[in-house]
């Protein structure tokens, strides 16, 4: 049902009255609203401190838009996973794979399909990607014991470099301690609704291996989740079941009191037969009849996939950082090597096993077409940068980044009967070196200046050994390019509770060669390499609350310009990039808190963003003002949570209530001045908008936190996200049903 203007109204009239998020905050507003004495309203106070600016500064007067998620509350209130955390942030869209990896994250509308446009960082080490050859979708580190989850709103090419345009999403894991040891363990039990039991166990311990010299944090992760998907073709219940297992450790020696040495690690493995996704209608009887738009074939949990599609997902990562004070500044050190493989078995029986029918027919009909599919990369990064202290006056950095990747992606179409139907293995390597710096001027100690550059030469090769009718192999190609990205911002504070800044920054991905497709006439049908798309963000925002920090607020708006558009188009039969001419987005965003009562704490976000095509594109089919796919115009989240004692024990009640409004995928095609069709390259379907309720309790003793939830307590069923096709079933994830469960946690 579509939301009329009146809805809109009302959802943004009590979006600015009531305030964001369990366990979010972007104004540093402690939560826990009790503030009957002194020392809990310093509590309420407290100030929360951010590197997003690449040196530590309060929240609230950082110029960039960030929210501080505190994933331990998420968990015990049910969510773990960004899939489930980052809808509560406002102005960010999360594009569900079906699994607990791989899932694609979009802020304010940048919807990069292609190389990755949000950039995952493990404490000071960027772990993703580069190229559009392998995955672009962010690392998850939410279940790494955290002090904090960072997420900054893009661009963030000067300070952050590549794949920065939408954002960051920094996991700010908890430093070793050198004074004493702390630790806990947890288990978190629950069950889905048509689905079973679910298990996931956490451990974590921190603490000094030689006081005051040596250090160490370890946390592991092992989870097991039964699905609630059922193969009907199969009859297998339950066949989105999946194993995910994890975790890092970090050692810090203190060499010196200038000097200090951190070496870490980080490990992810997850192995599932099935996805939480169902074969479902694009259009009005399309493959199905008799079944609507956007209707499931089998069932609202149902899948009909002819054959089991395992796939299994491993990510590690080593790094050193390495931290001297040079008493005038700090010079940081950080190197890492990480790897990252992705390897899934799908079912393509619609349409290549007609296809094997059509080029081998002597041995039709054939009954299946499963594709084998490796990806991944190798990647070695090295940043050096320079830090100045922090003085009031005058402030700089300086650095250098240089990274090296070696990609992978090996395609092998399995058809029954045998045939060499399709082979495809394109490798490739991505390069690049860096040099940034920032400078802030002072002017008063309430108002300064900033100003940054990032100057980056880059290149990218690719080349593809093919076999079977469908693809033929092509040559090595490889190309090099530079890019300059800039910021400037101004910041002013008129009272110690409020702050204004206005913010222009750029940003980027990364051009690199492509497939160099030749018609019958041996003329080539695709450009030999794509460029770099590159947007500027204008940025204004205002972040306070009152004296005595019951009420809080920060609210940014923005308009983004994107030129060079990255895009897959399909040339000769293969995929490969291109760039469309421009797209555009702007809007709100808000989260405002408000403790009603000394035990009562009302929280809300919201966000109304407008993405749309700057211009035509016949290659997408996608007409100027079309709004861009996979980003809902409205957005909302509110909370309510309860402090109180229970037998002179803490205790606490709460609830949330989330919305997503209409979100489109695909696009709509359209005819140009001339009568010409430009015919969709993903067929246009118009997602309902849908909310769901959440309700959670908990109570302290001793050293034991208990937590129960609710979440989607009232059982909604929508698309979360679909992907639409022509040729073949289009696909969608639906949101998770009904899920009871509680978490038991010992601290130590």
């Amino acid at each position: 049902m579509k939301a009329t203007h009146r809805d809109h109204f009302k959802l943004a009239a009590l979006t600015c009255a009531i305030a964001a998020g369990l366990g979010l905050s972007q104004t540093g507003f402690a939560q826990d609203a009790a503030a009957s004495d002194d020392a809990e309203l310093d509590a309420l106070l407290e100030e929360v401190i951010v590197t997003a600016s690449r040196r530590e500064e309060s929240l609230q007067d950082v110029a960039i838009a960030v929210t501080v998620i505190d994933t331990q509350e998420y968990a015990d209130a049910g969510f773990v996973g960004m899939d489930e955390i980052l809808p509560f942030v406002p102005g960010v869209s999360v594009v569900e794979a079906g699994t607990p990896y791989g899932n694609f994250v979009y802020m304010r509308g940048i919807n990069a399909v292609l190389a990755a446009g949000v950039t995952s960082y493990v404490d000071e080490i960027p772990f993703g990607s580069s190229t559009v050859y392998t995955t672009g979708a962010p690392l998850d580190g939410t279940l790494l014991d955290l002090g904090t989850m960072d997420v900054l709103k893009g661009p963030q090419g000067t300070l952050y470099g590549a794949s920065a345009i939408g954002g960051i999403l920094k996991f700010n894991t908890r430093k070793p301690s050198l004074e004493e040891w702390t630790g806990s363990a947890s288990a978190n039990l629950s069950d889905t609704n048509g689905g079973g039991f679910n298990q996931l166990y956490r451990v974590n311990l921190n603490g000094p291996l030689i006081k005051d010299t040596l250090g160490m944090s370890l946390t592991a992760f092992s989870e097991d989740s039964s699905g609630y998907v059922d193969n009907v073709a199969l009859g297998i219940e339950d066949w989105d079941d999946y194993e995910y297992y994890g975790g890092s450790g970090s050692l810090l020696w203190a060499v010196t009191d200038n000097l200090e040495v951190t070496v870490q690690g980080m490990y992810q493995n997850a192995t599932l037969e099935g996805t939480s996704t169902i074969q479902a209608n694009h259009a009005d009887d399309m493959l199905q009849p008799g079944i609507g738009a956007g209707e499931p074939w089998f069932g609202e949990y149902e899948t009909g996939v002819a054959a089991i599609n395992p796939s299994e997902y491993e990510a590690q990562l080593l790094g050193l950082t390495i931290r001297y004070d040079l008493g005038f500044a700090e010079l940081v050190s950080i190197t890492s090597t990480q790897e990252l493989s992705f390897g899934q078995d799908a079912d393509l029986t619609v349409p290549f096993a007609a296809y094997a029918d059509l080029f081998f027919p002597q041995n039709a009909p054939h009954t299946s077409a499963v594709l084998e599919a490796e990806l991944g990369f190798d990647k070695f990064t090295q940043e050096l940068r320079l830090t100045s202290e922090s003085n009031g006056k005058f402030e700089w950095i300086a650095g250098a980044f240089y990274v090296d990747e070696d990609g992978f992606n090996v395609q092998d179409l399995i058809v029954t009967p045998a045939e060499d139907l399709f082979y495809a293995n394109f490798p490739s390597h991505y390069e690049e070196l860096s040099l940034f710096g920032t400078a802030t001027w002072y002017f008063t100690p309430d108002f300064d200046a900033s100003f940054g550059l990032r100057w980056t030469d880059y290149s990218s090769d690719v080349e593809l050994v093919a076999r079977g009718p469908l693809v033929a192999p092509l040559p090595y190609s490889e190309i090099g390019d530079d890019v300059t990205n800039y910021l400037f911002n101004v910041r002013y504070r008129p009272s110690d509770n409020t702050s204004f800044y206005g913010r222009v920054a750029s940003g980027y991905r990364a051009g690199g060669a492509n497939f160099l497709l030749l018609d019958t006439s041996g003329n080539p049908v695709t450009a030999p390499f794509y460029r770099p798309d590159d947007l500027v963000s204008y940025e204004f925002g205002v972040k306070g609350g009152t004296a005595d920090g019951r009420f809080q607020y920060d609210v940014a708006a923005f308009y983004i310009d994107w030129q060079d558009y990255q895009i897959r188009v399909t040339r000769a039969g293969l995929g490969v990039a291109a760039n469309a001419e421009k797209a555009s987005s702007q809007g709100i965003e808000a989260t405002v808190s408000y403790a009603l009562t000394e035990s009562l704490t009302a929280m809300a976000s919201g966000a109304w963003v407008n993405a749309e095509m700057g211009a035509d594109e016949p290659d997408l089919g996608a007409p100027k003002g079309e709004q861009l796919p996979l980003t809902p115009e409205w957005q909302a989240s509110l909370g309510l949570n309860y402090d109180f004692e229970i037998a002179q024990l803490p205790a606490r009640v709460g609830g949330t209530y989330r919305y997503k409004g209409e979100m489109p995928v695909g696009f709509g095609g359209y005819t140009d001045a001339n009568g010409t069709y430009f015919p969709p390259s993903l067929p246009r379907v118009e997602l309902d908008s849908y909310s769901l309720v959440d309700l959670n309790a908990g109570i302290t003793v001793g050293a034991f936190d208990f937590s129960l939830y609710v979440t989607n307590l009232f059982d909604e069923w929508a698309w979360t996200h679909f992907a639409p096709s022509s040729t073949a079933a289009s696909t969608g994830t639906p949101t998770r049903p009904r899920t009871i469960g509680g978490v038991v946690r010992w601290n130590f």
